[in-house]
């Protein structure tokens, strides 16, 4: 099994963890159905030539997409290290600028047809988002918010049910996600994604169910690049991966299939 054997810096920020395995995290995590791209890019209607800002490109998964479209994107990545990645992956896109910087800290005299942030939304401070990306919109501007969900639909429940006993035994902390994975019927808007500041009109919600299959190598090393679990003590999260692979291998035949639902808001700044 490998497992990335660097212990998290003491202090880190879940959110800064990414940072540490940017390249796991760049061939491990999923991105995103092409729908949700063409959805967005409709019901914003934005064109060849829009000024997009990305919030939290991570390393490039949703950015290429829409450079592929033409658009002029800037990207504000809160890691060097995923901006690195992100800049090689993007190098033949000559419309998309990079820049290391907190959002939550961030200014710019620039404004933008359309502001997107894929998996990152949730970082950001809950009290000044809102109002920071309205200010950065032109008058008739959009936010775009979408992020990746583990849910049931009938390919991964078995396996859900079957590594409650690994959490249980390795990382009692993360129990209350483990059982709370919710059914793709059942999901929506979280209270961390949730707009509230009555700056943009009422969000449209799309959730967008796929599958992905994973080998037990390729799950583990998957699961070794989200923050609740990169943060446990080194022992837990060994032992933890260890025995999940172990599951797979043995009960599963070596390959697991998970349901994910990608769960999107589209909102337009208020007049």
């Amino acid at each position: 099994m490998e497992i990335n054997p660097d212990l998290p810096r003491a202090g880190l920020l879940p959110r800064e963890t990414f940072d540490e395995v940017a390249q796991l995290y760049d061939e491990m995590r999923p991105s995103y159905p092409e729908t949700v791209f063409e959805d967005v890019a409709a019901l914003s209607g934005v064109g060849p030539g829009a000024r997009l800002l990305e919030i939290g490109c991570g390393t490039g998964h949703a950015t290429r997409a829409f450079a592929s479209r033409g658009f002029h994107i800037h990207c504000v990545e809160l890691g060097e290290n995923m901006a690195a990645v992100a800049r090689r992956n993007l190098a033949g896109f000559e419309r998309v600028t990079m820049e290391v910087a907190n959002f939550d800290a961030w200014a710019t005299r620039e404004r933008y047809d359309l502001v997107y942030s894929a998996s990152a939304f949730h970082w950001l401070n809950r009290e000044t988002r809102e109002p920071r990306i309205a200010a950065l919109l032109n008058p008739e501007g959009a936010l775009a918010v979408w992020r990746n969900h583990h849910v049931r639909n009938g390919s991964s429940d078995d396996f859900i049910d079957a590594t409650m006993r690994i959490y249980e035994r390795e990382a009692p902390a993360l129990i209350k996600k483990r059982i709370h994975v919710p059914r793709a019927s059942d999901l929506g808007v979280t209270e961390e994604e949730r707009l509230t500041s009555g700056l943009f009109e009422a969000p449209e919600i799309r959730v967008y169910l796929w599958r992905k299959s994973y080998t037990a190598r390729e799950y583990v090393r998957m699961m070794n690049t989200h923050s609740d679990h990169r943060l446990l003590p080194e022992g837990q999260r060994r032992g933890l991966l260890a025995g999940v692979e172990e599951l797979i291998e043995t009960r599963f035949g070596g390959r697991v299939t998970s349901d994910y639902a990608t769960l999107l808001q589209f909102a337009r700044k208020r007049a």
